[in-house]
């Protein structure tokens, strides 16, 4: 299968298939070095971007080298992880037909006081690239916060 990247309307750069992607079909692996989080949040204290994918129970990363550092999130999304004995491979939920570009969810779980804001475009977006779960666990962070300094 082969894929390209190109500009994204959706951040900078994304990866893009040239021909048809059946339902189910391993796109590509997550590939890079493996660290772990705290080698990781050290790394990349300052840097505004990171291509860091948690693994396993969440204590070691992929440090993102290769094609599918390229995939954008969306909220609406033609392709998802699946990991297989620690290795991450990105396969598609739906025929993918060519030249669309390749995207998942990336249901972040963690992060410092950014946003994380979302720019896919879909009629579905929840405005966040964080998980629904975590966006809940936000909310209710800031309601305790709120209710706290309100007194």
């Amino acid at each position: 299968m082969a894929l390209m990247i190109r500009s994204s309307a959706i951040h900078a750069a994304g990866c893009y298939t040239t021909g048809p992607i059946r339902n189910g079909a391993r796109v590509l692996e997550y590939t890079g070095p493996r660290i772990s989080k705290e080698q990781a949040d050290a790394k990349y204290e300052h840097s505004p971007t990171t291509y860091l994918f948690g693994i396993g129970d969440g204590s070691k990363v992929i440090d993102g080298h290769g094609m599918a550092m390229f995939l954008n999130h969306s909220c609406d999304p033609n392709c998802e992880t699946d990991e297989v004995r620690g290795r991450v491979w990105i396969k598609a939920i739906r025929n993918i037909a060519p030249g669309e570009e390749l995207t998942y969810d990336y249901n972040l779980y963690d992060g410092d006081e950014d946003e994380a804001v979302c720019n896919c475009g879909a009629a579905t977006c929840r405005g966040s690239m964080y998980s629904p779960d975590e966006l809940k666990r936000r909310a209710r962070a800031a309601k305790r916060t709120t209710r706290k300094n309100s007194r």
